[in-house]
């Protein structure tokens, strides 16, 4: 279980990592679409491609890098609160019926969000603005990336439910402090 602690250890920073990008994200999106509605108030006309730089290249960067994160912190809804009531074996193996489901849900995500940003690539996904086109298909990687991340982040919770006799539903990197 030690291996797993560190490759969890490990891992824990790769989703932070994904944090920071999408609450940066998020902070520039806020701060373009002030800078819009200023500009629509105050000159009378909107930043230029505006919507669509927010739904191609903002939406896409605020969302999917911080899934494993969100997932492994335990805010999203799960089915504890139906199972409750049961033994807490039971509850684990419902636990870990549930997060198989997803992880081979998750991992079809993967694949055919990879397959949709291989097939962007190769016909080179744009939109058109200001008389050019702007391509995004490097944004479409981050959708199958984010659901990589989360499908590694349900493989980890798996992982640790075994050895418990509740399910582990959320991970926190344990601390082991060296006593003098």
């Amino acid at each position: 279980m030690r291996t797993v602690d560190q490759a969890y250890r490990a891992f824990h920073y790769v989703k932070f990592a994904g944090l920071l990008l999408s609450g940066t994200t998020i902070f520039f999106m806020m701060a373009f679409i002030v800078i819009d509605v200023v500009t629509r108030n105050l000159m009378g006309s909107s930043v230029f491609g505006s919507y669509e730089i927010t739904q191609y290249f903002l939406m896409p960067l605020a969302f999917f890098p911080a899934l494993a994160y969100a997932y492994g912190s335990g805010i999203m809804p799960k089915l504890e609160m139906l199972t409750n009531r049961l033994k807490p074996v039971m509850r684990r193996n419902i636990a870990i019926l549930m997060m198989g489901i997803e992880l081979v849900l998750f991992s079809l995500l993967t694949f055919y969000g990879w397959q949709y940003a291989l097939s962007g690539t190769r016909e080179q996904l744009g939109f058109s603005m200001k008389g050019g086109i702007v391509t995004y298909y490097p944004i479409l990687y981050f959708i199958p990336l984010g659901f990589l991340l989360l499908s590694i982040e349900i493989l980890f919770l798996i992982i640790k439910s075994f050895g418990q006799k509740e399910p582990v539903l959320e991970t926190k990197l344990e601390t082991t402090e060296v006593e003098a």
